[in-house]
């Protein structure tokens, strides 16, 4: 094996030593397997660009797991302490339904969702307090082994100053009767539905789908975002759709989806999806089956909640700003519509740097990219 060596000033032959390491990543501090290039001529470090990689790959694996550990760790713990199971405190904190199962299996959170449960799992009065305010999220099965065991630490007792009116044992009088319909015995947890105007009303901008009406899975995808959004404008979903399949290949090695997008005036734009859609000024699917999967799931609820935040057209310039859609526009007028197709290379090609450039340890990281570019087209 040979490199250039900066000292020698030529290249040299070298060795691979390897040690253990210590890193904070995080604020978190992580051991590791450390390689190291020593030149055999004068035993002075050599850059890899192998073993720089591969070593970064071993930083990213011990954070994560160090993380993770954690994370179960005080899952476990609030989950014991206040006997409540992982979907209906995932509701309770007012997350996506399946988090707290996706924590347990190894994913890992953002600082500000671990900051939260190290919180309610070191302070009894900060879990009453998210209780009270979100007793209506879960079930009152799952209410009320919450509260028997808050009962048995004395937590009922005490009087929580919230920002919002109070829940008192009077309002969960006035709950318990409104859930007496609920069978007790049914200890699932369940998502309210949304709430539709007149349906008269809503027939001018809801564009029925059926995701078994095709077999491309683009269409499972768009039913899947729909489903978990209140409404979304077509420019947006075009938009949600390019991220998703973009991040996507990058994290998990294959695509979200096999359709190719085009560099459209507004965007990348996928000609299908806009057939289907251009007529309607918003979306809104009433689909409750969903055919994908656990974990494309959690992958689309981050991108929502990371670059779903955001309007279509604040989304259609933040695609503007990125190599693979000024790349494909290039020779076209700005108001040309443009039929010219996005590379599926281009495309991995950007986010994998992308990827590298922000030091993406998990697939919250995307968050990091997502509000810089945002500030750039402010």
């Amino acid at each position: 094996m040979q490199e250039f060596c900066g000292k020698c000033k030529k290249t040299t032959k070298y060795t691979v030593v390897k040690k253990k390491h210590k890193k904070i990543v995080k604020g978190y501090e992580v051991e590791y397997e450390k390689k190291e290039a020593i030149c055999n001529k004068c035993q002075h470090l050599i850059f890899v660009d192998a073993i720089y990689e591969e070593n970064n790959e071993n930083t990213k694996k011990a954070y994560q797991e160090r993380v993770s550990n954690e994370t179960i760790r005080i899952i476990n713990s609030i989950m014991s302490k206040y006997n409540i199971g992982k979907r209906p405190l995932s509701l309770l904190l007012d997350w996506g339904e399946l988090t707290i199962t996706r924590y347990l299996k190894g994913m890992i959170p953002k600082k500000d969702y671990l900051d939260l449960l190290k919180a309610i799992n070191e302070d009894a009065n900060k879990f009453y307090e998210i209780l009270q305010k979100n007793q209506t999220r879960i079930t009152k099965v799952a209410y009320e082994k919450c509260r028997s065991n808050l009962d048995k630490i004395g937590i009922n007792d005490l009087k929580v100053d919230l920002d919002l009116e109070q829940t008192s044992d009077l309002d969960y009088q006035a709950y318990k009767t409104q859930q007496d319909n609920l069978d007790d015995s049914n200890d699932l947890d369940y998502h309210d539905n949304l709430d539709y105007q007149d349906e008269l009303e809503q027939s001018k901008y809801v564009r029925p789908f059926d995701s078994g009406e095709k077999n491309d899975k683009i269409f499972k995808v768009v039913d899947y975002i729909l489903g978990v959004s209140d409404d979304i404008t077509p420019l947006a979903l075009q938009k949600i759709l390019y991220y998703s399949q973009a991040f996507f290949k990058v994290f998990y090695g294959y695509h979200l989806f096999e359709n190719d997008c085009e560099a459209w005036d507004q965007g990348p734009v996928y000609p299908e999806i806009y057939s289907k859609f251009k007529d309607y000024k918003y979306i809104v699917s009433k689909n409750d089956v969903c055919s994908l999967d656990e974990e494309e799931q959690f992958f689309i609820d981050l991108i929502m909640r990371y670059l779903g935040c955001y309007s279509g057209k604040a989304l259609e310039r933040m695609t503007h700003c990125e190599k693979p859609w000024r790349e494909t526009r290039k020779g076209l007028s700005p108001n040309q519509k443009g039929g010219k197709v996005i590379e599926k290379a281009l495309i991995e090609s950007y986010f994998s740097d992308v990827y590298k450039k922000y030091n993406m340890l998990s697939i919250t990281d995307i968050v990091d990219y997502s509000t810089a570019l945002f500030n750039r087209v402010l």
